[in-house]
């Protein structure tokens, strides 16, 4: 992807710590947002890094992302390059006006490709009942999305962060409404259709199990005599 459409909004930070030196969220094709982005300082100069989360091992994910590597070299850019004007303004000139909502949308989902992995818990954590994988087209890979089962069913909830005052926000999540409803109906039916998958496999296996149960009570009934000369073979130490 050329010359995405892309609205990006840069924080720098009044007071850095570490390499970190500011914040980004950007909007692609009025589609999906990344939030979180950061502005890193290094010995070779500013980079731009995707959101990330930590697993148990220690290693580090990216939550979200550009798919397209033309589109990730843009967007790193274009965010240096809105970092550099915002830093260079006075800090009362900082910020930016609140976007406009709107109802409806001019951009059509129809054409866009969806690919979904869901990835069900076996043991479930609270209320979320499956993890899932997002890639939306050749725009942006989205982890960390959840299934959840609240009081009205189960649900979508986009990869969250909570901050110092203990309020959650999306990282990353679709702009565009019908989109968002398109992501909602095809991770249940993707979650849907493993978890019933997984259900009649069980199935299969429990059933194949009672019929070998069965199928040995019927050999051991249709020879009684092997079934004596095992109880009277000897063991070790007769």
């Amino acid at each position: 992807m050329s010359n995405a459409k892309l609205d990006v909004r840069v924080y720098p930070l009044d007071n850095p710590q570490g390499a970190t030196k500011a914040f980004a969220n950007v909007g692609i094709e009025d589609l999906v947002a990344i939030n979180g982005i950061r502005v890193v300082g290094s010995e070779k100069g500013d980079f731009v890094a995707m959101p990330q989360s930590k697993d148990r091992e220690g290693n580090y994910h990216d939550i979200a992302s550009p798919i397209n590597s033309e589109l990730k070299k843009e967007i790193s850019k274009a965010v240096k390059a809105e970092y550099s004007r915002v830093e260079a303004l006075p800090p009362e000139q900082r910020g930016y006006e609140k976007p406009e909502t709107k109802t409806t949308s001019d951009v059509n989902i129809d054409n866009l490709k969806l690919e979904v992995k869901v990835y069900p818990l076996k043991e479930p954590q609270g209320s979320t009942k499956a993890f899932a994988e997002l890639k939306v087209d050749d725009l942006a890979v989205i982890n960390g999305i959840r299934v959840v089962d609240g009081e009205k069913g189960e649900f979508v909830a986009m990869p969250q962060s909570k901050d110092k005052e203990g309020n959650y926000h999306d990282i990353a999540f679709p702009i565009n409404g019908d989109l968002r409803k398109e992501i909602n109906k095809v991770v249940l039916d993707k979650f849907k259709e493993i978890t019933q998958e997984r259900g009649q496999s069980l199935g299969a296996q429990i059933r194949e199990g009672q019929e070998q149960v069965n199928q040995n009570k019927q050999d051991r009934a249709a020879n009684p005599q092997q079934q004596s000369a095992a109880k009277k073979t000897p063991g070790l130490g007769d």
